[in-house]
Order: C-alpha cells, then structure tokens, then sequence
C-alpha cells in the first residue's frame, strides 16, 4: 500500500492571545470518516495561571458545529507542545481554543493534518 494524500494547514496563526475562545474558520472539508491530527505550538504563558486548551470540532454543513469527542489536548501552562488525534466523520473540521488565567497572555499556533478516506 503507497502513501496517502494528506491536507495541513495553520489554523489558528501564532499570536499572544489574552482571555477567551478563539476558533478558526473551517479549515478543510474532510470529507467521509477521516483521521485528523491537532498540533498546539506554546511559545509563552505568561500572567497568573494561565492556562490553554484546545480540540477539534466538526460539522456537516460548515455553520453547525460540535465537539469531536477525544480530541482535546491536554492543558498547557506554560511554553511547550501538545498532539492530539481524532476521528471525524462530518465533512468539516475546525480548531477552538480557550486562554483563561487572571491576565494571562499565551502565545500559541494550531494547525491540523486531515488524512480523507
């Protein structure tokens, strides 16, 4: 079996973030059941507590969105990678993050690799 096509791209760009959701556009129609891999790049946390999470949704229609389960990466407090893989099975795929902390600044990118059925 050869080697299959893979979409990537930079979903949430690397910025200093201060408190709140940030989620990206759709970042590729997957299309079927697909495998989808999220890499968060941590930089710099800085303030008291801060703290980043990060998963994937999906959605048929690209307007309706829902949490993939399991696709979570585990919670960043400080500079530093995580991964995380899921399956999706809607034709849609997006990244949604939240910074939170008494006045924290986190800077961080998220990009996602989609392998289509």
């Amino acid at each position: 079996m050869g080697l299959r096509n893979v979409q990537a791209d930079v979903a949430l760009p690397s910025a200093a973030r201060a408190a709140g959701t940030f989620t990206s556009g759709p970042v590729a129609a997957a299309g079927g059941a697909a495998d989808v891999l999220l890499t968060v790049h941590c930089t710099a946390a800085t303030g008291t507590t801060p703290t980043l999470d990060a998963s994937l949704e999906e959605s048929a229609d690209g307007s309706s969105w829902t949490a993939v389960p399991g696709s979570a990466i585990s919670q960043l407090t400080a500079a530093g990678n995580r991964i995380a893989y899921a399956a999706v099975t809607k034709n849609y795929v997006r990244v949604t993050s939240t910074v939170a902390g008494t006045t924290p600044s986190v800077t961080y990118r998220a990009a996602v690799w989609i392998r289509p059925e």
